[in-house]
């Protein structure tokens, strides 16, 4: 839009000649009525306008459309008047006189720069919601739930039972935000004792404690205005709750033997499957940690919740399967689909995922069937099958029925001893990850 007739039919022209499809306006008013009637890609607007300037008419299109770019026009450049449009949203201005490649130029860079942006936003939503497969109700109120708390920078809980992906969403929330550029860390809390876990966090001097031949940078400074991910927070121990606490309050952290601490612009995502606040009134977790992880709160679903989900779910990890082993991606068959769908999985997608990769490695064909996948396996009352013997078993003497522990513990010893020894296989069949066969180890004094 522009006040002069000229400029305006060489406007036109040049960029109709370039290829580009080109409406012109010879008021502001005009020029608004247009860009509320269809979306315009590209604005070159004059300041100076007979009705009202060309920034009012800027502020005015940006608020009642869908905000194209910007490039003013001005006979008066000025560093004041550049300034002036640059902080309310033009990308450009160009100043008369100009040539027809300087038109060109301008309007070419403009457009080239809006398709980058474009792409570089649907990259980035892909490389955040990429693994989040499903179109359940569930998996689409998570996924806008994700997008709206990926444009603040609060500190984020997400709970929900093992496996269901709780670390899949503090990366999409990390990746979907602004700081998808810089770092993403992950720590287990529960995979590092106390000692360890404060160093890993926060880093430690020379000296600090034997061992500590050289100064360690922590992964809060690491992460620096990015995103430090605390997996199983509820595991953290007490005594370093409170320096946690200081790292969320005032952003400040200090290495393990240091005088002094040293700010990180970090946020803080924390994921837990333990009820925090049942842990905060037995004591083991501060209120007022919990409160500040607790800003914002995402309940991951269970996959029984998001049944619909499980077909798609695992195509795709027959997909991802077949690709590691390097053999052709296997087809799943009607029967598989509808074993799959019918099953529980208390532990959730790695569950899932650990049984599909388990059904392709041993298939006997290139579709899998519901026989592929193997049942799961029951108690037995048979002499033979292995049954615990810590106590005689009568059915109909309730006290004399075996514990949960009883049956967990004896359930992994067999399944130990049929992998020999071999942990990541007996993880894979008991449909854990090796972090927590671990600790039911540590737990059952099987180490």
């Amino acid at each position: 839009m522009d006040d002069e007739d000229g400029i305006r039919r060489l406007c036109a022209d040049v960029l109709r000649r370039a290829g580009h499809e080109v409406e012109v306006a010879e008021t502001s008013a005009a020029a608004v009525a247009a860009c509320k009637a269809r979306e315009f890609d590209l604005v070159f607007c004059d300041i100076n306008l007979p009705d009202f300037d060309g920034i009012q008419a800027m502020e005015a299109v940006r608020r009642d459309s869908g905000a194209p770019t910007f490039i003013l026009i001005t006979a008066y450049p000025s560093v004041e008047t550049a300034v002036r449009g640059m902080k309310l949203g033009a990308r450009d201005y160009i100043a008369k006189p100009f040539t027809p490649d300087e038109l060109r130029m301008v309007a070419e860079r403009a457009l080239s720069e809006d398709a980058l942006r474009r792409e570089n936003s649907e990259l980035r939503s892909e490389l955040a919601f990429g693994n989040l497969l499903g179109e359940s109700e569930p998996m689409r109120a998570l996924v806008q739930t994700i997008a709206k708390v990926a444009r603040a920078d609060a500190t984020v809980l997400v709970t929900g039972e093992s496996g269901t992906g709780k670390e899949l969403v503090a990366r999409a929330i990390h990746y979907e935000g602004e700081r998808a550029g810089r770092p993403f860390v992950a720590v287990n809390c529960g995979a590092l004792v106390g000692s360890l876990l404060e160093s890993e966090l926060f880093g430690h001097v020379r000296g600090a404690f034997t061992g500590a031949d050289q100064a360690k940078q922590g992964l809060f400074v690491s992460a620096r205005r990015g995103t430090i991910f605390l997996d199983e927070v509820g595991e953290l121990p007490l005594d370093l709750q409170p320096k946690l606490l200081r790292a969320l309050q005032d952003g400040e952290v200090k290495p393990v033997g240091g005088t002094s601490s040293s700010r990180a612009d970090t946020r803080v995502i924390a994921a837990t499957n333990r009820d925090l606040e049942e842990r905060v009134r037995s004591g083991a977790f501060r209120e007022d940690l919990f409160y500040r992880l607790n800003v914002i709160n995402i309940e991951v679903p269970p996959l029984r919740e998001r049944s619909a989900d499980i077909p798609v779910l695992a195509e795709h990890f027959a997909a991802r399967a077949a690709l590691r082993m390097r053999s052709p991606r296997p087809a799943l068959a009607r029967s598989a689909i509808d074993w799959l769908a019918s099953q529980p999985w208390p532990g959730n997608i790695r569950e899932l995922e650990n049984a599909v990769e388990r059904a392709v490695v041993l298939a006997s064909g290139p579709v899998l069937e519901a026989a592929d996948f193997a049942p799961r396996k029951r108690a037995s009352s048979a002499p033979n099958a292995g049954a615990p013997v810590h106590r005689a078993a009568d059915p109909d003497r309730l006290e004399d029925l075996p514990s949960l522990e009883e049956l967990e513990r004896h359930h992994i010893e067999r399944v130990l001893e049929a992998a020999s020894g071999h942990k990541t296989k007996a993880a894979a069949v008991l449909g854990i990850n090796r972090t927590t066969l671990w600790k039911k180890l540590r737990q059952y004094d099987l180490e």
